[in-house]
């Protein structure tokens, strides 16, 4: 990151899902069901006031980089 500091509400090895887009015509994903279940490996760089993340897509196996806003932490929940 070259001077600008990114401030990401997801960190690496994060487990996220694709919630859709805001018109962003950049990143609009054609099939979403592929994109149901992907890990974050690196917080790219600012993106006017966001930081995109780079997301490993296990269905796919691709690499995306993705507006933050457009995704959605995963939590399972565990039964006691």
């Amino acid at each position: 990151m070259e001077g600008t500091e990114s401030y990401s509400i997801y960190k690496r090895s994060d487990l996220v899902r694709f919630v859709g887009y805001h018109y962003s015509p950049d990143y609009k994903y054609i099939d979403e069901e592929d994109y149901n279940l992907g890990i974050v490996i690196e917080i790219v760089s600012r993106y006017i006031y966001e930081p995109l993340i780079k997301v490993f897509w296990f269905k796919k196996g691709i690499v995306t980089e993705v507006p933050q806003q457009h995704l959605r932490l995963v939590i399972k929940e565990k039964a006691d």
